[in-house]
Formats: structure tokens, C-alpha cells, sequence
């Protein structure tokens, strides 16, 4: 049974292409999946899927989708891309950022200078609401 992705409701989680991103943020991005997942309230148009920045600079269609994009632009295409364009929602000592537009955007960036910033990021961005408040806007978005 093939699967289908709703460019409108299905959250990319981005991270970057190659060792260090692979192996430190992969992990916590499997873990805002799960979260992400828990979310959807039955409706299994709601999920997440994880992917490299790779796929998402290479594909057209990426741009539709709403994104989360996990660690910093050194070691994630995506990031770089975005980063610039997108309000600071939270950042602690310089080292620990969320950037996302809480009232209209459909893209996020979890990044820190360091892993365990950027774990702490994710940490924030899901115990403080922000993930919630993202979800809800997307998903009341495509419901409209």
C-alpha cells in the first residue's frame, strides 16, 4: 500500500547530510517525530517525516511542506537557508536558538553552537509550547 505525504499537513524535519548531523541530531529528530506523531488526534494525514537537507534543497515540491529544520547552519543546508528570514522566539547565553514566526510561518529552526545546545532547543521548543502552538497553526491552516 503506497504511502502519501499532505504537502499541507505532513512536518519535515530536516537535518543535515553527514556524520556529526547524522549521528547527534538524527537521534532528536526521531524523538520530535514520535511527539509530532502523538499530536495528530487520528487523523493519519497528520504526521512527520525526517530528511536530510539534501532532499529538501533538492526537491521543488519541499518548498510546500511545513518544515522543522534541527541544527545550526554549519551543519545544515536548510538552517542556512532560513535562519536569516526568521524571528528569534527564544535563545539562551548566545548558544541555544528557536527561531520561528509564532503567528504565521510554517518553518521552525532548533539549533545551538553545540549538540547539547541544540538538544536543549528541542527540549524548550516542546516543554515551553512551541511545538504546539507550530502544529496548530499549520494544521488550522490546511483546515481552512
Amino acid at each position: 500500500m503506497a504511502r502519501y505525504f499532505d504537502i499541507r499537513t505532513t512536518i519535515l524535519i530536516v537535518v543535515g547530510y553527514g556524520i556529526l548531523p547524522e549521528e547527534e541530531d538524527r537521534p532528536i529528530a526521531y524523538e520530535l517525530k514520535r511527539l509530532i506523531n502523538q499530536r495528530r488526534e487520528g487523523d493519519e494525514n497528520r504526521s512527520a517525516v525526517v530528511l536530510t537537507d539534501i532532499w529538501v534543497m533538492n526537491q521543488e515540491m519541499a518548498e510546500f511542506f511545513p518544515a522543522i529544520a534541527i541544527g545550526g547552519p554549519g551543519v545544515n543546508a536548510f538552517t542556512a537557508q532560513i535562519y536569516e528570514t526568521l524571528p528569534i522566539a527564544f535563545t539562551r547565553d548566545q548558544s541555544c536558538f528557536i527561531q520561528m514566526d509564532p503567528e504565521q510561518g510554517k518553518r521552525a529552526v532548533l539549533w545551538g553552537m553545540d549538540h547539547s545546545s541544540t538538544r536543549e532547543a528541542v527540549d524548550v521548543f516542546v516543554k515551553d509550547g512551541l511545538l504546539d502552538r507550530f502544529l496548530d497553526l499549520v494544521w488550522r491552516q490546511a483546515g481552512e
